[in-house]
């Protein structure tokens, strides 16, 4: 009984480092955004918002906002025009959805990837791109919805999808920038609470 009790607190132990180091690294990344943001050469801020910097508002990082997801490839994969805060489209290919559970309640949330016109250079680690818009857009996030960059898994796999890690367009910093509108089909009718907030200006 006692060697099993002294399993149970190594295990629960190592959850307990294997969560504060998640935490950390996610921490750790949302501080070299900040640099970024300060950056003349990164930031989108323009010259006197940079002045004035301090750093993104974020929610509180929760691993219960870090689920497992089911991955299912359309085998007939649509192109499409998404419409841009600057007024024109980008071209996506509708890739497939994510099957999540949040608040328990089930969503499917479609992932695009971007076709790049001739001459354009396409980058070399594709991602798959996951817009969306939530109960908290326009409240607590940025109006014009959030980003999430996800690996590409093959056909109903199992994928890690983070909201911790989703993040607002440049357009929510500033004007300028053409940023793909989240489609109608990607609204999640909960609260989001993770990932990036709504920056307001210092």
């Amino acid at each position: 009984m006692r060697f099993t009790l002294i399993i149970l607190f190594i295990g629960l132990a190592m959850g307990v480092v294997a969560q504060d180091g998640y935490k950390e690294e996610i921490k750790r990344q949302r501080a070299e955004k900040d640099v970024e943001m300060q950056s003349r050469k990164t930031s989108p801020l323009q010259k006197e918002d940079r002045k004035t910097f301090q750093d993104l508002p974020y929610f509180e990082v929760d691993e219960k906002w870090k689920v497992m997801a089911t991955f299912h490839e359309h085998q007939t994969q649509e192109v499409i025009e998404i419409p841009t805060s600057a007024g024109y489209s980008k071209t996506f290919k509708a890739h497939g959805y994510f099957e999540v559970q949040l608040n328990g309640n089930n969503y499917a949330i479609t992932a695009f990837k971007r076709v790049y016109k001739e001459g354009q250079k396409a980058p070399e680690h594709e991602t798959l791109f996951l817009p969306f818009k939530d109960m908290t857009t326009g409240e607590s996030t940025y109006g014009g919805g959030r980003y999430l960059d996800l690996e590409v898994p093959k056909d109903g796999a199992q994928a890690v999808v983070d909201f911790n890690l989703c993040y607002s367009p440049y357009c929510a910093y500033g004007n300028g920038f053409a940023c793909p509108i989240p489609p109608a089909a990607n609204f999640i009718k909960t609260e989001v609470e993770a990932g990036e907030k709504a920056y307001k200006k210092h």
